[in-house]
This record gives structure tokens, sequence and C-alpha cells, in this order.
């Protein structure tokens, strides 16, 4: 995964949780920090560092997360 990739996932998470959908925000929010440490564990990370910001940056952005 190359960081600009993350980066544009990180902008459609920015813009669904801006519309109010909660439930998909945090379904992409799971999908990018899997994919973000598939990448990182199988070494295929363009940037590891860089990719592992965007990952942990996603929980700056405000939607509601149910945990069970």
């Amino acid at each position: 995964m190359k960081t600009a990739d993350a980066k544009q996932l990180l902008e459609e998470l920015r813009a669904i949780a801006a519309e109010g959908d909660s439930e998909a925000a945090h379904s992409l929010e799971d999908h990018i920090r899997g994919a973000v440490l598939e990448a990182i564990a199988d070494g295929s990370a363009e940037d590891a560092r860089a990719l592992a910001r965007v990952a942990l940056s996603t929980a700056d952005i405000e939607f509601e997360r149910w945990m069970a």
C-alpha cells in the first residue's frame, strides 16, 4: 500500500463521517487500519512509518464508535 492510497482512504473516511454515517465510517476505519497493518507485516508498505501515521490519524476523526 502506498501512502497516497491510505491518504485517499482517509479523505473518504472524513467525508463519510461528515455525512453522519457512523457505521460506514467505523467500517472504513477498520479497513484502513487492517490494510496498513497487512502492508507493514508483509513488507509491501512503501513507507511503514508514514502509513502507520495515517492509520493512527483516523482516531482524530469524530464519529460514533461502537464496541461490543
